[in-house]
């Protein structure tokens, strides 16, 4: 494996649409039209050999942070390890916005996956290379599928659900349930998103909200990557619609908040309760993901004070007094200190798979009314899993990662009618445990196929 510096999970997101033929195998695809695609287009001009000085051009495209874990020089030589196979070409985009998995093809031998993240100041904060998990040989039985994700390294939960007609059956596998680990509540990262989402469509089926309610981007919301909108000008508005669209499909964390704020604090933990998690005192007072920047990583790297309150606080009140006294304004919080897990302290936001599957589920009741018609649309746009072909019309996707945390949950629609929600859960001390995320995902991956094959 060749690695270069450290990468941070990231959510899964869908395959590029082809545009050109690369060889009779695979597809060339397109880069995204953004900082982090201009980024993966010069690491690839690099190792095809078409830039006559790598690490002068290094020194102004990385981060601060990852110069510290590599300089200019070795990853120079690390592009002149590839360039013998070149040309190198992508043939599979997964884009998260700030990040993004890229499946590189060369002219002979096997691929890789290039894993590319930027910072909030638009530089390259990691940047992994790792064979190809296309090229891995994926799962045939359930059985099998079972003993993959029981051999991951983190603490991993994958669920299996047909939830046809309301039903929620788990698939059989060897004769027992499908359940890969236990079912308890683990950190969900952005999968408490979904959630947002239901308590801003129940805001607009009261009359409190409309899909073209314009919202502000203010210093006092703005939040830290993943996402687009703490990059643009306080001032600038966009829609509930526009918000909501971003917050699902990229996982943007400003509109998340701004959609928060929108409908206020009460309004989203009543929405757990709604769409029938279990313990919805998991997560009250649930903290906005600007908050968890705060608590996790703020005041010096490990949350200050704020922090030290927090864990003291006994009581939900208690912990609702932290989050109304946290500092207002820009954040002043690098994304270098972003580096240890907080979910141990409860900074996250906990589910089990059956609240993930009950929460699709209560979203897609809400898409089937007037005032929530463009939820499936807003669920949909990122499928986490790229093209599935005719035999999946229809899939909704949220994922979620943070540090040592990593996550996705899926609502399918088989042609045949059924539908089923798959969900994986992983959390560690240890963020490297969840760094292949090519292989974590391929799990899900493999799921799919195998309910293809019934």
């Amino acid at each position: 494996m060749l690695t270069v510096g450290l990468l941070a999970g990231c959510s899964p997101a869908p395959t590029a649409t082809p545009t050109a033929s690369a060889s009779a195998a695979a597809e060339v695809v397109a880069l995204p039209e953004t900082v982090l695609g201009e980024h993966a287009q010069w690491v690839l001009d690099a190792i095809n050999g078409e830039v006559e000085d790598p690490a002068a051009d290094a020194t102004e495209r990385l981060s601060p942070v990852l110069l510290e874990q590599i300089s200019a020089e070795d990853l120079g030589a690390v592009f002149a390890q590839l360039e013998p196979q070149s040309p190198w070409a992508p043939t599979e985009v997964q884009d998260a916005g700030d990040s993004a998995l890229i499946t590189i093809r060369p002219a002979s031998g096997d691929a890789l996956d290039m894993q590319i993240a930027v910072d909030a100041d638009g530089l390259i904060t990691g940047l992994l290379f790792s064979p190809s998990a296309a090229d891995r040989v994926p799962a045939e039985t359930w059985s099998e599928l079972e003993d993959s994700v029981e051999g991951f390294a983190a603490d991993t939960t994958m669920t299996v659900t047909d939830v046809t007609d309301g039903a929620a059956d788990r698939i059989a596998a060897a004769g027992e349930g499908s359940a890969v680990g236990d079912t308890e509540a683990k950190p969900s990262g952005s999968m408490f998103k979904l959630y947002v989402l239901g308590a801003v469509a129940d805001a607009v089926a009261a009359g409190e909200l409309a899909w073209d309610t314009p919202l502000t981007v203010t210093d006092d919301v703005k939040s830290l990557p993943s996402g687009e909108l703490q990059d643009v000008a306080s001032g600038t508005t966009v829609t509930v619609q526009e918000a909501a669209e971003k917050m699902i499909a990229i996982s943007d964390n400003t509109a998340t908040d701004m959609l928060m704020a929108a409908v206020g604090p009460d309004a989203v933990e009543q929405a757990l309760v709604d769409m029938g998690h279990h313990d919805p005192s998991l997560n009250s007072p649930m903290p906005t993901t600007r908050a968890l920047f705060q608590l996790g990583w703020g005041e010096g790297g490990d949350g200050g004070q704020a922090r030290a309150d927090w864990n003291a606080a006994t009581t939900a009140a208690a912990k609702r007094s932290v989050l109304d006294a946290l500092p207002t304004g820009l954040l002043d919080i690098p994304v270098s200190a972003v580096t240890t897990p907080v979910w141990q302290d409860g900074l996250d936001w906990f589910t089990t798979p059956d609240d993930l599957a009950a929460a699709h589920i209560a979203l897609q009741e809400r898409a089937s009314t007037d005032a929530g018609a463009p939820i499936r649309g807003i669920l949909s746009a990122n499928s986490g899993l790229g093209d599935l072909g005719d035999e999946w019309p229809y899939v909704a996707f949220k994922g979620g990662s943070s540090m040592g945390v990593l996550g996705g949950s899926w609502y399918l629609e088989r042609k045949d009618g059924r539908t089923f929600v798959i969900t994986i859960q992983g959390s560690t001390d240890d963020p490297s445990e969840l760094g292949d995320q090519a292989m974590f995902f391929g799990q899900v991956t493999d799921a799919v196929a195998l309910l293809s094959e019934e």
